[in-house]
């Protein structure tokens, strides 16, 4: 398979990004040992490389630390791997007056000029954030990140075992639509009005697995990730049935 075909096969628009995996993937032939990326990965991405796997002959691993992690690096190799170069740290909030979110520490991660990519899921626990980050940079963060927002927080290093690693939390809530274009699903997720949902997405503020969509009526298929900016993350999990007047009652997970 050569780049373009390669290129073709995944459905991203970071052909950049896609190009520089297509190199690591022929080094990893050439050398004939394994070879890392230093940068974790959405789905639509690590899934569409899994998917051609045999087609490229090499083994495609990915790895995020969490159970069921949404970001993930990977490895290209002839065999299994049992070691990925990512580092687990805790990120803990010191004020007892102040409730930190998501946003808080995802946000300060990067003020201190650390790209998205480079660390995978954060997990946000009472009052402390787990965060997969990439070896490389995982001193960095520790020496540089001494506060979120205006709380100061302890940080330091976990060994990735099992009772030390949490689980993505989810809140489960039932929505009810007509149908499954995008912005029925997005005024009944964010409870507002059609026109309003409309307007966020020609704004540019609704992403489906990872990837801007601003068409409003696109159909949304079961098992996509929809994230809403200033809103949250979701996942649309499946049909549970129809309502008296045929509407239908669809399954939602929201990533807390």
């Amino acid at each position: 398979m050569n780049k373009n075909e390669f290129l073709n096969s995944i459905f991203s628009e970071d052909k950049l990004t896609l190009s520089n995996i297509f190199d690591k993937i022929n080094l990893a032939i050439k050398i004939r040992k394994t070879v890392y990326t230093n940068e974790f990965y959405t789905p639509d991405i690590c899934n569409g490389l899994c998917r051609l796997a045999n087609s490229l002959g090499i083994q495609i691993m990915q790895y995020g630390i969490f159970e069921n992690s949404e970001r993930n690096m990977l490895a290209f190799s002839e065999q299994e791997v049992d070691y990925f170069p990512v580092g687990l740290i805790k990120i803990e909030n010191k004020s007892k007056f102040n409730n930190l979110t998501h946003r808080d520490y995802l946000g300060a991660i990067m003020s201190i000029g650390i790209n998205r990519n480079k660390f995978g899921d954060l997990i946000v626990v009472d009052n402390s954030c787990f965060v997969a980050v990439s070896k490389d940079i995982l001193s960095y963060i520790i020496d540089n990140l001494s506060s979120i927002g205006k709380c100061s927080c302890n940080i330091y290093e976990l060994e990735p075992v099992s009772y030390n690693i949490p689980k993505i939390k989810f809140e489960e809530f039932t929505i009810i639509v007509s149908s499954l274009r995008l912005d029925c699903l997005v005024s009944s997720i964010c409870n507002i009005s059609r026109s309003k949902a409309v307007e966020l997405i020609s704004r540019g503020n609704i992403f489906l697995n990872y990837t801007l969509e601003k068409e409003k009526d696109y159909d949304v298929a079961f098992g996509t990730t929809i994230t809403i900016r200033g809103y949250g993350k979701y996942k649309l999990i499946g049909d549970i049935g129809v309502t008296a007047k045929n509407r239908i009652k669809v399954l939602i997970k929201k990533f807390v």
